[in-house]
């Protein structure tokens, strides 16, 4: 870890204590969906999206321990899937509480980040995902994605219009719901609802 890099986070933390959500560039991300496994195969429904009400698709990455992790390895139980990127400072406030909320429903959820990009807006290396656990202290799963994974309409990919977005899964893998931008309180009302489901 460079002080260069931690100092950066410190900044974008500090300057964007009050801000909800950050805007993905409007740059395209492309036709490519590489990431996203579109047989699901821990389920035998025919469709899938991410669109609430819907199976989410299946993905594959690398977490911060260089093992891959599935999506669907968590089928059974709530999953909070956060999409964030590194150089987002609202990203990095839930990240200061990423470990937090999963000890408080240990066994009941599992927390999931998934970085899209590191803090030069690229696709977030090994290295980069380590760093975000180090400096958050989060054990949690930290998976290293990129914008292949999302799609405006949510069909082919996650619909992201602000950063952090959270995708709440319940333990029959059906997306419950989303949350844009980050606020602790309504981030505990999605996990407790979705537990009721």
């Amino acid at each position: 870890m460079t002080s260069l890099n931690l100092k950066r986070m410190i900044i974008f933390l500090l300057s964007t204590m009050y801000v909800a959500g950050c805007t993905p560039s409007l740059e395209d991300s492309g036709d490519s969906h590489t990431g996203i496994d579109a047989k699901h195969a821990w389920e035998t429904w025919e469709t899938c999206s991410q669109i609430t009400g819907d199976h989410p698709c299946d993905f594959t990455l690398t977490d911060q321990n260089g093992t891959d992790v599935s999506l669907s390895d968590f089928h059974g139980g709530v999953i909070v899937l956060d999409l964030s990127t590194m150089w987002c400072g609202p990203c990095q406030m839930a990240a200061s509480e990423t470990q937090s909320v999963q000890d408080k429903y240990s066994g009941r959820i599992t927390y999931i980040t998934v970085l899209i990009e590191n803090l030069e807006g690229v696709d977030p290396v090994q290295k980069d995902l380590s760093l975000w656990s180090d400096v958050f202290g989060i054990n949690a799963p930290i998976l290293g994605g990129s914008r292949n994974l999302i799609d405006a309409g949510g069909v082919i990919g996650w619909p992201i219009e602000v950063w952090p977005t959270f995708f709440f899964i319940t333990d029959e893998m059906v997306l419950h719901g989303s949350m844009r931008g980050f606020s602790s309180s309504y981030l505990e009302s999605f996990i407790e609802d979705t537990l009721e489901q």
